[in-house]
């Protein structure tokens, strides 16, 4: 049945995860725009992707996140790998679009060009026995001359300082995405070591990440989205890949600007480093015990990831609720107090 006024037969930015998504389109934020093909050159936190991104008769798109430079102040779209490089498949060269795919019918339209696909970062999948390690899911594709506001401006944002600020427990952060639009919410958890669901069976997990919450400041689609401490001329935090119902996954900004040897483009200082809300000394020894006891924790059936959260506190997500998990895990390790929260599944969005 199609339901009158929704939109029918697209496939949303989940890395690959093949979902026939229903798109009501009144239900869009006051960011509606963020969807639409906007004017060149064009600001950034809008629809884009991979001009091949399809999957049968699905396709794709996501977050065209920020604009970066290298140290010869050539200028580069920043989002994800699998938003841009259609996790690992693409080629170097790829046309990088705007709007993405889902916002125009699934149509391949040479016109809406505004990058070439440069670099990324590939992803490494669990394999048998084996657990390799990420640090981000990020990519970057150069600016075509006249596509892309020279300023780095985002929509709803704004221009962003040239200096990045550290994820930390509290921080109050805000987004501008495709599909929700401008959001914002706060730092919950840091130094997060998790498994990320790139469907087809791929799992990839990941290390030295954060959590955002609340659970609406993203949704699948907003992928690629650079998330920014919430004040005038913001500094930038991290880099959006994932989530589950309630919390929102991102790459801290400087491991994605060290990965791909890129700084952001911005305009002076900006608005300084995010406060500490816990004393950084306890949230360190946190970080410690939690170091050294995070294999075994992640021995417990259905833990999907551990990080630093609250308190501060060690907190050990599961998929599912599982009196045998919470079994498994001690109420405080170290003398550091043990949190488990049912997070769901966290799926690349």
């Amino acid at each position: 049945m199609k339901p009158t006024g929704w939109l029918k037969g697209v496939g949303l930015a989940v890395a690959g995860v093949v979902a026939l998504v229903l798109v009501p389109v009144a239900l869009a934020d006051t960011g509606a725009q963020h969807q639409l093909r906007l004017t060149r050159p064009i600001q950034l936190g809008t629809s884009g992707g991979n001009i091949n991104h399809f999957d049968r008769a699905f396709c794709y798109g996501g977050t065209l996140g920020s604009l970066v430079q290298d140290a010869g102040a050539i200028q580069y779209i920043l989002s994800n790998n699998h938003v841009l490089a259609r996790t690992n498949k693409a080629a170097l060269g790829d046309d990088i679009i705007q709007p993405g795919l889902i916002d125009v019918g699934c149509k391949k339209i040479a016109t809406d060009a505004v990058a070439d696909l440069s670099a990324f970062v590939p992803i490494k999948f669990k394999g048998k026995g084996q657990v390799p390690l990420n640090s981000v899911d990020a990519a970057i594709a150069r600016a075509r001359a006249g596509a892309v506001a020279t300023d780095g401006a985002i929509l709803d944002v704004g221009t962003l300082s040239n200096l990045a600020a550290l994820d930390k427990v509290g921080c109050a952060v805000q987004k501008a995405g495709r599909t929700t639009g401008l959001t914002r919410g706060s730092v919950s958890a840091v130094n997060v070591t998790l498994d990320v669901n790139y469907g087809s069976g791929k799992v990839a997990r990941f290390a030295d990440q954060f959590l955002v919450t609340p659970g609406s400041f993203s949704a699948g689609g907003d992928s690629g989205s650079l998330i920014v401490r919430d004040g005038a001329t913001p500094r930038a935090v991290g880099l959006l890949f994932a989530g589950s119902p309630d919390y929102t996954i991102a790459n801290p900004v400087q491991a994605v600007q060290s990965a791909l040897n890129v700084a952001p483009v911005g305009a002076g200082d900006g608005t300084g480093d995010c406060p500490d809300q816990v004393a950084a000394p306890a949230v360190a020894a946190a970080t410690a015990a939690q170091g050294r006891h995070q294999a075994s924790l992640f021995q417990a059936p259905g833990v999907v990831g551990v990080g630093v959260g609250r308190g501060p506190a060690i907190e050990v997500y599961l998929a599912q609720d599982s009196e045998q998990a919470r079994r498994q895990i001690p109420p405080q390790l170290e003398s550091v107090p043990v949190r488990v929260i049912v997070t769901g599944e966290f799926q690349a969005r």
